[in-house]
């Protein structure tokens, strides 16, 4: 019985051992944190239809375990994206700036904005690369919608005049929510309840029946950091099967008509800012459904609107390649494939 006990104390010590020492090392190294760690990329923007927008002028500042560099209208360059130059044109009566060389202007959200890589992997960098003697600006910012999109063309781009508008669509811009910034720097939605608590711990499996599970997920970084470990391979294995029933049965859609209704309302708006002689390009983004019976019909709603559309679709089904930490946003590789896409659709609209 005294080496049982003997025993049991031990592994229990190596336990509480291991346990503390992963604890302390995560905490020192800041590799996790136990409060709300937000990169500091963000600030409120003075116009409500934004909301939010990028600090200007940034360099290299760390986000999304990648570098984030923005120009003076708070747009991510890539690090070797030149300085743009200006001249006068006429609009609406009066002189305004206008970029020298030819201007493209993309519009989206994290993914074209280009979550978890650095500057010179984004797609609007890609598309730089290939296209040297372009102003490529990318006005993406993680989290908008349409409606930012047009506050963004209509407060910082359309006196830039471009020369050729790039609309990357993703599904979960349907939704139609406008996000807000929390005073700590987080990305919210607009319900969000300040005084509620903010516990979101594991529910799934063994782990789901652990006692103060709250109390972890709000003070421990071995438990947070062990929990992206299983939401991450969750999410994984859900997508998967996502994409095998979706390819199953291409017929069902979760999309519905008043999804639609309302984007078109949106879109609507966004060109109402665009000149009807300006080439427009919108990029269908695949996500992990096939949506086989609303592409069609969102094709016809941006070429009735006077647009190009590129469908994604075609070249990587519902399979694009994502980051190995993250379920949504793509890798560098599908990114510079996309690019080459997007920048021969370009070649054949100027």
């Amino acid at each position: 019985m005294k080496n049982i006990l003997i025993n049991i104390g031990l592994l229990f010590a190596s336990l509480i051992f291991f346990f503390g020492g992963a604890e302390i090392f995560l905490r020192v190294t800041g590799l996790q944190t136990t409060k709300p760690n937000p990169p500091r990329i963000y600030q409120q923007s003075e116009h409500p239809d934004i909301s939010y927008e990028l600090i200007p002028n940034l360099e290299k500042e760390k986000a999304y375990r990648g570098t984030v560099s923005t120009n003076d209208l708070g747009f991510r360059i890539s690090k070797s994206a030149r300085p743009v130059e200006f001249r006068e044109t006429e609009r609406s009566g009066e002189p305004q700036p206008k970029p020298q060389a030819p201007t493209i202007a993309v519009f989206g959200d994290s993914i074209t904005f280009g979550y978890g890589v650095n500057d010179d992997q984004t797609l609007t960098a890609q598309m730089s690369s290939l296209l040297p003697n372009t102003n490529i600006l990318n006005t993406a910012v993680p989290g908008y919608n349409l409606e930012q999109e047009t506050g963004v063309l209509r407060q910082k781009v359309e006196k830039l005049d471009p020369d050729l508008i790039v609309l990357v669509f993703y599904f979960n811009d349907l939704e139609g929510e406008v996000g807000i910034l929390a005073t700590d720097g987080t990305l919210r939605s607009q319900n969000w309840d300040p005084t509620q608590r903010d516990c979101s711990p594991i529910e799934h499996g063994i782990l789901g029946y652990l006692p103060g599970k709250c109390w972890l997920d709000e003070h421990s970084a071995f438990y947070k950091a062990f929990k992206k470990v299983i939401d991450l391979r969750a999410g994984k294995e859900r997508k998967a099967v996502q994409q095998a029933e979706s390819t199953e049965k291409p017929e069902e859609d979760k999309v519905t008509e008043e999804q639609l209704v309302r984007y078109t309302q949106q879109l609507n708006g966004f060109i109402s800012h665009v000149p009807a002689s300006t080439p427009k390009l919108f990029v269908i983004w695949p996500d992990q459904y096939l949506h086989e019976p609303t592409r069609p019909r969102l094709k016809q709603i941006a070429e009735e609107r006077g647009f190009q559309v590129l469908d994604l679709y075609e070249i990587f089904s519902n399979e694009v390649e994502t980051l190995s930490w993250d379920t949504v946003h793509p890798s560098p590789a599908a990114l510079e494939e996309a690019a080459e896409v997007i920048v021969e659709a370009i070649r054949q609209l100027f």
